[in-house]
C-alpha cells in the first residue's frame, strides 16, 4: 500500500493546490477570537471587528472574528474526503471589556 504525506503551511482560506475530497486529515490551530495576542490579526482581516472593539461591543467583535474564519472551515470541508478528520486546536477565551467579564465559547461557535 502506497501513501502520500504532505505538510502544507499556508493560508487555509484558499487551498487551491488541493483537489476537492482529496485529504484524509487536516490539523490546524487558527488564531483564537477574543484572545488579545490575535486582536491585530483579526482587526486587519475584518475592519468591522476593529470598529466593534472601539465601541466596546465584545459580542459583535466575537461574531465578526468568527465570520472571518468561516471561509477556512468551508475550505476544510471542501478538501476533506468523506470520513476524513479535521483536528482543530482552539480554546475558549475570557475577556473583560468595559468592566464586564465574559467567557467567549470559541469551541461552540466553531
Amino acid at each position: 500500500m502506497s501513501t502520500l504525506h504532505r505538510v502544507l503551511v499556508q493560508n487555509a482560506k484558499s487551498m487551491k493546490s488541493l483537489k476537492s475530497g482529496s485529504v484524509d486529515l487536516v490539523v490546524t490551530s487558527p488564531p483564537y477570537p477574543m484572545i488579545e495576542m490575535w486582536d491585530d490579526v483579526f482587526k486587519k482581516m475584518t475592519p468591522k471587528a476593529n470598529q466593534a472593539f472601539k465601541e466596546n461591543n465584545g459580542n459583535t467583535a466575537f461574531e465578526l472574528m468568527h465570520e472571518a474564519l468561516d471561509s477556512v472551515w468551508k475550505e476544510v470541508v471542501r478538501v476533506l474526503k468523506n470520513g476524513g478528520f479535521a483536528c482543530i486546536n482552539i480554546g475558549d477565551a475570557t475577556r473583560t471589556i468595559n468592566d464586564n467579564f465574559m467567557l467567549y465559547p470559541n469551541h461552540s461557535r466553531l
